[in-house]
């Protein structure tokens, strides 16, 4: 029955997942997948059930298009959710692409996306009290190219379009979402946007995250979470993933402040805010790759960069009265890794890739809500409204989804347009934080902190390593389940 119910549990629906947990003979099951403490935070968003109409009979006019892993990955053969449920653990390996990054490595698999994973709970549970937003969520393919999966939001902007009575399709996405919506866009803008409303990006990398760079070069560094997936996520599965790779940093030439060409006071080396080497040629990552996996990765670095170059192009394109209807909400005042520099060492050698992540307030390169940098954030000419808050927690925050219906409504917005506004903003109680920080991974992290729980390098020693798979291997590790690369 534990297993039947946590399936249909992650299979739901917002208002369907809600209604699960709301029932106390679930607790021990759901309590133990998720975590305590999630869990509670569950039950307590299960309250909008008893007052609100929920908007289920409301014209289905937005699509929530998730960031990366978002989506929940399952297999349509071997059953189970794949991406991410520590039941399957032994399967992520197994969402490997194939060269090309078209299909899976093992046929057999037929991975496909089904819905959104918990993460987003709080922020698709307030809309449903607003009968005139009726939403659906987009579940995507996370792993491969934005190109591949941008055919999929086409197909359902119009048929939501034709459903609704020809209402405006509005989007709404978060981090890797925001440039899936833009790849759309690009692909089949003639067809989409005289049947699409308005855009809202929350804490999407327009020009990429030195995250993911970090990633690939150092395979899954940071919190003692993500060094556990890495035993389970090989180094050769993280490079097959197209989708991830269209994150890295956009090449020098399309970056912010890298566009004129001029010099910038990044290093004398290689002039880019973000990397002190050419991230688009692979022998520069030294990654001791056969000659058939620097190929591979080559292609996919080929195709990430062209990927940047023509939305940029795009964007540059489009006239300002499509700029005007496209919001971006940024999180701001939080360590970030903003740059991944090879440091010279004896003999004038490249030894050693660090890392900086301190702050300068209000810098768009040396600010950003934890894994984000601000510059990379921002669009040009497209209106911008900050908050403080962590990447993987901003939709949640009830200022910042509060913003999104203002905006969807065309009404006044109210978060700042400075950076110091939103740094210095003291927001009404319960404004300012998640609704679901245990669920959106965001509990543990303090702003301003010199260590925000997304960075530590110190605390991987294979024997910590070994005492959390062991918890994992009992289940008593819930925090697995909320991992996101982003």
């Amino acid at each position: 029955m534990t297993e039947d119910i946590l399936y249909t549990f992650l299979a739901a629906d917002t208002a369907g997942r809600l209604t699960i947990a709301s029932r106390a003979k679930y607790r021990t099951s759901l309590g133990t997948h998720l975590g305590s403490r999630a869990y509670d935070e569950y039950r307590a968003l299960a309250t909008r059930l008893d007052t609100a109409h929920l908007g289920i009979h409301s014209p289905k006019n937005l699509i929530f298009i998730p960031g990366i892993c978002g989506s929940l990955l399952q297999s349509k053969t071997l059953g189970g959710i794949w991406w991410i449920d520590v039941r399957t653990r032994k399967h992520i390996d197994g969402l490997r692409l194939s060269a090309d990054g078209q299909t899976d490595a093992n046929p057999d698999f037929q991975l496909e996306p089904t819905t959104v994973d918990t993460t987003y709970e709080a922020f698709l549970a307030a809309i449903l009290p607003h009968d005139d937003l009726g939403h659906e969520v987009h579940a995507y393919d996370w792993r491969k190219s934005l190109r591949l999966s941008a055919d999929g939001l086409k197909q359902r902007i119009n048929r939501l379009h034709q459903e609704n009575g020809a209402l405006p399709v509005h989007l709404v996405a978060h981090s890797m979402g925001g440039l899936l919506v833009r790849t759309a866009l690009m692909l089949h803008g003639q067809e989409l946007w005289p049947k699409i409303g308005r855009i809202v990006f929350i804490g999407t990398p327009h020009y990429g995250s030195p995250a993911i760079a970090s990633y690939l070069k150092n395979h899954l560094w940071g919190f003692e979470l993500m060094a556990l997936l890495g035993r389970y996520l090989s180094r050769d599965t993280f490079r097959s993933l197209r989708g991830a790779l269209n994150l890295l940093p956009a090449p020098r030439g399309i970056y912010p402040d890298t566009q004129s060409g001029d010099p910038q006071p990044w290093t004398a080396e290689y002039s880019h805010p973000c990397v002190n080497f050419d991230l688009y040629q692979v022998e520069n990552w030294k990654l001791d790759l056969s000659p058939t996996q620097s190929a591979y990765l080559q292609a996919a670095l080929d195709d990430t960069a062209a990927l940047h170059r023509e939305l940029y192009a795009a964007h540059q394109a489009l006239d300002q009265t499509q700029r005007d209807r496209m919001l971006v909400i940024a999180g701001v005042g939080y360590k970030t890794l903003f740059r991944l520099a090879y440091e010279k060492h004896f003999f004038g050698l490249w030894e050693r890739a660090a890392k900086i992540t301190e702050r300068i307030p209000a810098d768009p390169h040396r600010d950003g809500d934890g894994r984000v940098p601000l510059a990379s954030a921002t669009l040009e000419n497209v209106p911008i409204r900050y908050v403080r808050g962590v990447h993987g927690g901003l939709t949640n925050i009830p200022a910042v989804y509060n913003e999104v219906f203002r905006w969807l409504r065309e009404e006044r917005l109210q978060l700042p347009d400075q950076v110091h506004g939103a740094l210095g903003q003291h927001l009404a109680l319960g404004e300012g934080e998640s609704d679901a920080p245990h669920l959106d991974g965001t509990a543990s992290i303090e702003p301003f902190s010199d260590d925000p729980g997304l960075w530590k390098t110190d605390t991987q020693q294979p024997q910590e390593l070994h005492l959390l798979e062991e918890k994992l291997g009992a289940e008593q590790l819930p925090e697995f389940n909320h991992i996101h690369l982003l």
